[in-house]
């Protein structure tokens, strides 16, 4: 007899009962990335001039993606970013420079700020 797994859609054998164990725990679509966003943050506080997405995610581990998406979601009201086009008219490259607004920020602070702000 056979199962399909309401997660990921997968067929399993019904006398298999390892491969049928789901993590309760594990709500989908409601993981709030805060160890991540942490990371960016110590980042760009150890940081002494602007930076890029792609320094940012070799710096911390991450997809250049996943770091543009939590700077621009979560993090956007710490952060300054400078256009490409504004980068690319002085040296002729295309890319956005981020830097924090306040280097002397307390990243707890910022982390309590969004969970407020995302309700969770």
């Amino acid at each position: 007899m056979k199962h399909v797994c309401p997660h990921c859609n997968k067929e399993f054998d019904i006398k298999n009962k390892k491969k049928l164990k789901i993590n309760k725990n594990y709500k989908v679509g409601k993981r709030k990335p805060v160890k991540r966003m942490r990371e960016i943050l110590n980042f760009l506080k150890e940081q002494e001039d602007w930076t890029w997405i792609r320094r940012i995610a070799k710096g911390t581990n991450m997809y250049p993606y996943s770091v543009s998406y939590l700077l621009e979601k979560y993090l956007g009201n710490f952060i300054e970013i400078v256009d490409p086009e504004e980068v690319y008219e002085s040296t002729g490259i295309k890319m956005k420079l981020i830097r924090l607004k306040n280097r002397d920020i307390d990243i707890n602070k910022v982390i309590e700020d969004i969970k407020i702000r995302t309700n969770s």
